[in-house]
Formats: C-alpha cells, sequence, structure tokens
C-alpha cells in the first residue's frame, strides 16, 4: 500500500487545502494510506488534529510533534508514496522527501521563493494555484487551478437554501485566540448600531470550528480592549445576546452554511475572503491602525517593542499602505473588489457603509459576482492529484 503523507499547518489551509485533496485521492485512489502531517506553527489553534480526524475519509494525522519526531527519526523510510506540501513552512516537506526517499510534490497558492529552491533536491513537482503563474521549467512547475474553489463548491453544492430568507449579515472573526478577542466585540458593536435601523435584520456568525464554546463565550463576554467602541455579548444556547439587546445566531463548526445563507459578510483578512468569495458574497474588510499587522521586517519588530501608542499607529498605517491590499480576491485583482478600509474608533462608518450595502441588493450582486469570477475555475484537486501521480514510480 502507498501512503501520502500531506502536510500542512493551521485552519486555512487545512479546510481549503487539504481536504479538496483528500476527498480526490479518496475517490480515485482508495487504495493509498492518507496521513496528514500537522507542522509546528504559530497561526495553529491546537484542535486541527481532531478536526481532520472527524472528516469521513478519516485520515490518518500526526500532530506537529509526531511529524518533527518522524524527520528527525526517518520513521517513514522504507514506505512507498509521496510528500504533498500543502500548508506551513516547505522545508518540512522537503526534510519528509529527504528522509523518507520519497517524491515531493508543493503546492503553491501564491508566488513563492521555494517555488524554484534546490534545497535537499527541492521539490520534483511544483503545481501554482495562481493566476499568471504558468507552466516553466520542463514540467517541473505547472498550473492547477485554486484548490479552495473545490473546497468551497463541494460544500455549497449539499447545502439547500430557501427562497425569500430575510436579509441576513454573516459574521467571520475568524478562529485565533488573539484575533477573536480583538474583533469580536467591535464587530458586535456594528451589529448593535445596524439592528437599530434594521431590527429584522438576522445576523449569523460563523464559529470555525477550531474553536471551541468557552473560547467564544470568554472573547464575546471579555472582549480585549485596543481603543476601539465594542459591545460584550452573552452566549445562551446557539445566540449572543448583546448588552443592547440584538441578537446572533451562533453557528457552530458550518461557515458554509452561513455562506449560503447570508446577503453580505464582515471579516477578518484571510482564507475567509478567499472562500466568500468563491461563494460569492460581498465582503466587507475592516482594518484598524490600532491592532498590529505582523509580519516581519524593521517596522514589524519596532511595533513589537514597547513604545508610545501613536507612534505604533504611525508605523502601522505606514506598513498598511505598503500592503495595499489585504482582501485574497483583491490581491489576485490586484483592486478593490471587496470593500477594505480603515476605519473610525466608534465604527460608524464602517456601521453605515454595512447599512448602504445591506439595502442595495443589485451592489451585492455585482461584487459578489465579480469576487467569483476573480478565484477562477473549479477541478484543482483533480489536477493536483493527476500531476501527483506523474512523478510516482508505478
Amino acid at each position: 500500500m502507498k501512503t501520502l503523507f500531506l502536510v500542512s499547518n493551521s485552519p486555512g489551509e487545512v479546510s481549503t487545502f487539504v481536504r479538496p485533496v483528500v476527498s480526490q485521492m479518496s475517490r480515485t485512489h482508495p487504495d493509498w494510506r492518507l496521513r496528514v502531517c500537522l507542522v509546528p506553527c504559530p497561526y495553529a489553534t491546537g484542535a486541527e488534529a481532531d478536526v481532520i480526524a472527524s472528516w469521513p475519509e478519516a485520515p490518518e494525522v500526526w500532530t506537529p510533534w509526531q511529524t518533527t519526531k518522524a524527520w528527525l527519526t526517518g520513521s517513514g523510510k522504507g514506505l512507498s508514496g509521496a510528500v504533498v506540501f500543502l500548508g506551513g513552512d516547505p522545508w518540512h516537506a522537503l526534510l519528509l522527501k529527504r528522509r523518507f526517499q520519497l517524491p515531493c510534490m508543493a503546492y503553491f497558492w501564491e508566488p513563492n521563493r521555494w517555488e524554484q529552491s534546490r534545497w535537499l533536491g527541492g521539490f520534483d513537482r511544483v503545481a501554482r494555484g495562481y493566476r499568471g503563474g504558468g507552466e516553466t521549467d520542463c514540467g517541473r512547475i505547472v498550473s492547477v487551478s485554486d484548490l479552495r474553489v473545490d473546497a468551497v463548491q463541494a460544500k455549497l453544492a449539499s447545502l439547500e437554501v430557501a427562497d425569500g430568507r430575510p436579509l441576513t449579515l454573516a459574521l467571520f472573526p475568524g478562529s485565533r485566540w488573539f484575533h477573536l478577542k480583538c474583533v469580536l466585540g467591535p464587530f458586535l458593536k456594528v451589529v448593535d448600531d445596524l439592528m437599530e435601523r434594521l431590527p429584522n435584520l438576522k445576523v449569523l456568525l460563523a464559529a470555525s470550528p477550531f474553536v471551541s464554546r468557552e473560547r467564544l463565550s470568554l472573547a464575546a463576554s471579555s472582549p480585549l480592549d485596543l481603543g476601539i467602541s465594542y459591545t460584550t455579548a452573552g452566549l445562551q444556547g446557539d445566540h449572543l445576546v448583546t448588552s443592547r439587546g440584538s441578537t446572533v445566531e451562533v453557528v457552530w463548526a458550518d461557515p458554509y452554511r452561513v455562506m449560503a445563507e447570508c446577503h453580505c459578510a464582515l471579516s477578518l483578512p484571510g482564507s475567509n475572503t478567499a472562500e466568500l468569495a468563491i461563494a460569492g458574497k460581498p465582503t466587507v474588510v475592516p482594518l484598524t491602525s490600532r491592532v498590529p499587522v505582523g509580519g516581519s521586517g524593521l517596522l514589524g519588530l519596532l511595533d513589537r517593542l514597547p513604545g508610545p501608542e501613536p507612534f505604533k499607529r504611525y508605523l502601522r498605517e505606514r506598513k498598511r499602505k505598503r500592503l495595499s491590499l489585504v482582501a485574497l480576491p483583491n490581491q489576485l485583482a490586484n483592486r478593490v473588489i471587496m470593500p477594505e478600509f480603515l476605519v473610525r474608533d466608534d465604527l460608524q462608518d464602517l456601521s453605515d457603509f454595512l447599512f448602504d450595502l445591506l439595502m442595495d441588493g443589485r451592489r451585492q450582486k455585482a461584487i459578489g459576482q465579480e469576487a467569483r469570477d476573480v478565484m477562477g475555475p473549479s477541478g484543482g484537486a483533480l489536477e493536483l492529484v493527476s500531476r501527483l501521480m506523474e512523478i510516482v514510480p508505478s
């Protein structure tokens, strides 16, 4: 029996890259054993292994420590199969390739210097899932469709959405603890503001499968005070009830149901913006200079050091100007499709913007269609698996 070692790291990559490849392999190569190798990652939640183990395909899962131990000891040596990189630091996959003496393929959803790397022999095949990648290096580098399209469309196809549903706003506050503590309170403040003008507005909160009930409750009741307006809320059953009486329905571990039912969304930057684009949902991505943008370089270092807040806000604004676009569909198109902007501390500009968008069905459809078009066609998982089989010895 051949073994496919799928290397990945955190919630976005596991859900949108690993998931469709596991499904495709189970359909076209059921005789292969699938093993997801999680690697150390500062953005991981710790729940990735449990979520993967719950999939119907039931792939084997290595925790980050088990993956590290495997490449230290070479415990997978002697097996036949292949290694595929689907998230995290690429060198983990190359170490497994070297230790296990197996062919290795990498999937990159955006340009990456590791595509051309020859460290430890480099990748035997590189699949580019982004626009304009092209095919080079005598067939070693190939183009495939974005895997995220497969992941989202497969989920949405299984859902039925009733016609005539009420006007619905979706909240996607992220799956990482720090982000949840920073974002949930301000998002609920915007909900309170909107419900004063739209009392019949339905609000759904997509609680990531990587977020526990306890953490969501704590983030809602005790938000991190960053100097931005926020509202607290208590978790009552499957609803958050804000201090001003607004009710938000919490949808646990089923973000695609939320995508299917909403008319538009409020989301952090990240993989959610790509998935919402594939679902054709207009999404507003708020930014603030109150929160560190992260990353390396001198500005990133100064932002993490103690210092006066006005100076740090200046640094963050400079860095964001350089980043230009943060929503993934906007980055692909190199222009603004999904609205993103720096908001005022009182969030009134964000509330007003969302109100106008909720009232304008024609604009919702236009943004949603343009975002969907830029994400490209489906079929990436089948293309990737087909290319992988070309480098696996028979």
